[in-house]
């Protein structure tokens, strides 16, 4: 799931506008936010893939919030349980990482921090839904339980470049 079908599917629903108006924020700051914390929140998903220790509990968690409901994304934001988002996030980020990428985004977007952490928490359970479905879809389509494997493979497609970006805001 690459960062262009993520962003085409925010703008496309009017996700974005949900999130702007469920925190009071303007389109084009939310639009900045949300391109710099969605490639980092897929990248903490594939950190926990490729950790042994945390990959069962992980594929588990994709699983369960496979069920959510997100095939309206206006919908999906409006009802987006921030409390279980930040639970989220932090088993994806750590605390942190967390405090990097809210930084950078505070400097890319002009938003406050906490503006920022409730974008991310009303975005990851989304994520983790859309790609626990894709997942049971592919899985399902391969007629293999071979979860992890799809898992890998959906998360493969991070784009390394928006990551590599986003990492050289962080230093800068």
């Amino acid at each position: 799931m690459d960062m262009e079908t993520i962003m085409k599917m925010m703008l496309q629903s009017g996700a974005l506008e949900q999130v702007s108006g469920r925190l009071g924020v303007d389109d084009k700051s939310a639009e900045s936010a949300i391109e710099l914390v969605m490639p980092m929140l897929l990248k903490g998903m594939q950190g926990q893939m490729n950790n042994k220790n945390t990959q069962q509990g992980f594929l588990q968690a994709l699983l369960d919030h496979s069920t959510d409901d997100t095939d309206d994304l206006r919908k999906a934001v409006k009802n987006a349980d921030v409390e279980d988002g930040t639970k989220i996030v932090n088993h994806l980020l750590g605390r942190q990482q967390q405090e990097e990428v809210a930084a950078a985004a505070r400097k890319k977007s002009g938003l406050d921090t906490k503006t920022i952490l409730k974008i991310m928490a009303i975005m990851a359970p989304i994520l983790m839904s859309k790609m626990g479905k894709q997942a049971k879809t592919q899985t399902a389509k391969a007629s293999s339980n071979d979860m992890i494997s799809v898992v890998g493979g959906l998360l493969d497609g991070v784009d390394a470049k928006d990551v590599v970006n986003i990492l050289g805001m962080l230093m800068k």
